[in-house]
């Protein structure tokens, strides 16, 4: 079966006619049946020209997106199929996976997108493929479908597995203390085949405590429970500072290991990468996302060198974690970034995992705009490849003004809030006179003449009150809370002294 083309005084169409030969019965058999499959199926089906205008359109398409077959043909798709994000939003014209497959000739394929029905205004989620039929601005065959009951299953699906894995932490982490306490000589005495059973049992419940863990954070992270606190950055440095604290465990494996490129090819500066590079990330995330690649890569190089690399054309910027390991079939590359998938082979059988790393990897990279992939084949090694969007020094520079002043804000609505939690409680907080929230002023007490004695205060005398003095905040022991920190490295200003302005 294959696409026919043909030209109207109009427009383009799109024929479905065998490519086999026959006669014209055998094509009028084969379009009949075309036309019997696509009104079959249960998802959408659109062919959209290289100039935006639909040409095709099956009866389920029709009924998704609220409009008859007629009414869609020769519609401009954007006019046709109403896409939005999972914030809700329109999809933007650089982000419209049809206007990208289009232009590119790549199939694109997406899951987290949603149309309105015309007409009823019914939101449905759905699951979009994008394939262009001859590369690049030429026509697109665009399916989709509704997974609003996929996702609702797998919503109950995540709600039991975090419930279940938070329930199971508990009693996980008091097997590890009591294993903890017969394993250490100090508490317990035990002779040496008992010890090699107990390391064993220690090592299985330290395994369940990451499976646990790992699925917690995949249901968050799904959940969209997580969220990022992205950060410009000299990317090259923050890199090699993740990556060389993995050192010791790369040293204790008898591994080689090396930031940078000695291969001519890759070299950026050698093995000191000398350019300055820019990128928006979250910490947490990336820490991570290094953390986990270099751990695979250990587990899985028997022997031989990892390298950590980091390059950058004018756009993107790529992070490179290679190693001389077991590396994986190419059949097999396409699957990895799956829960709970791990290779199956005689290579892999004895090394311990969750099958959750790379998938938790992966949307940590993909919450952070970027993308992931793997370049590998058995025997010969792995190359994980992150990419992020690059930032120029311009924007950087500017994207870290206002980081830098939203941390600072934060750090002195955090002040005045423990200012006023403390004031409440009866205490002073440990902060400068101006920091402290402005507090009615009530006339001071009224002097006493008499001295006062031990057991009882003598009746005071009436005199003319005092000026009330300015309440200032003593300087006295730290309150209970701890001060929160702020950009300026410099110690607080004396009580009796003006505050200096926060940097």
């Amino acid at each position: 079966m294959g696409l026919f083309k043909k030209k109207t005084e109009n427009q383009e169409t799109v024929s479905m006619t065998p490519t086999v030969g026959g006669g014209a019965s055998a094509m009028s058999g084969g379009q009949e049946l075309s036309e019997l499959v696509l009104k079959s199926i249960r998802e959408g089906v659109l062919i959209v020209g290289a100039d935006g205008n639909i040409v095709l359109a099956n009866p389920m398409a029709s009924v998704m997106l609220g409009k008859s077959t007629d009414e869609l043909v020769g519609l401009n798709f954007e006019s046709g199929i109403n896409l939005f994000d999972k914030s809700g939003n329109r999809v933007p014209e650089n982000l419209n996976p049809i206007i990208n497959s289009i232009k590119s000739g790549e199939v694109d394929e997406k899951r987290d997108l949603s149309l309105i029905t015309a007409g009823s205004n019914k939101t449905i989620p759905i699951s979009l493929i994008v394939a262009p039929t001859n590369g690049a601005n030429s026509s697109v065959v665009v399916t989709f479908r509704d997974i609003a009951k996929e996702l609702e299953e797998e919503r109950e699906r995540m709600d039991f597995i975090s419930t279940a894995s938070h329930e199971m932490r508990t009693p996980v982490a008091s097997i590890e203390g009591y294993l903890g306490l017969a394993m250490n000589p100090a508490t317990a005495t035990i002779d040496a085949r008992a010890q090699q059973y107990l390391n064993k049992a220690h090592e299985s419940s330290q395994h369940l405590g990451h499976l646990f863990q790992d699925l917690l954070d995949t249901t968050k992270l799904e959940d969209g429970k997580v969220r990022t606190h992205m950060e410009p950055v000299e990317i090259v440095s923050v890199i090699k500072e993740y990556a060389d604290a993995q050192l010791p465990d790369i040293q204790a494996k008898g591994l080689s290991y090396q930031f940078g490129s000695n291969n001519a090819e890759n070299q950026v500066g050698g093995l000191n990468i000398s350019q300055v590079i820019y990128a928006s990330i979250d910490r947490d995330f990336m820490q991570e996302v290094i953390n986990n690649l270099i751990e695979n890569a250990i587990k899985y190089t028997p022997a031989g060198w990892i390298t950590v690399n980091v390059k950058a054309d004018d756009y993107n910027v790529q992070i490179i974690v290679e190693d001389t390991g077991i590396g994986i079939p190419r059949d097999e590359t396409e699957h990895i970034f799956q829960k709970f998938y791990r290779v199956d082979n005689s290579d892999t059988r004895e090394i311990g995992g969750t099958g959750l790393g790379l998938a938790l990897v992966k949307q940590r990279v993909e919450l952070m705009n970027g993308k992931i992939w793997v370049e590998s084949e058995q025997g010969k090694g792995s190359r994980f490849i992150v990419m992020l969007p690059r930032l120029s020094k311009e924007t950087y520079d500017q994207q870290r003004f206002l980081f830098e002043n939203q941390q600072k804000m934060q750090g002195d609505q955090a002040s005045h809030d423990q200012a006023v939690q403390a004031f409440a409680a009866g205490g002073a907080p440990n902060m400068t006179p101006e920091a402290a929230p402005v507090m009615p002023v009530a006339p001071a007490a009224p002097a006493s003449t008499a001295p006062a004695t031990p057991a009882a205060p003598a009746a005071p005398t009436p005199t003319a009150p005092a000026p009330a003095a300015p309440i200032t905040a003593a300087p006295a022991a730290p309150a209970a809370e701890p001060t929160v920190a702020v950009s300026s490295p410099a110690a607080p200003p004396a009580p009796t002294a003006p505050a200096q302005p926060i940097g």
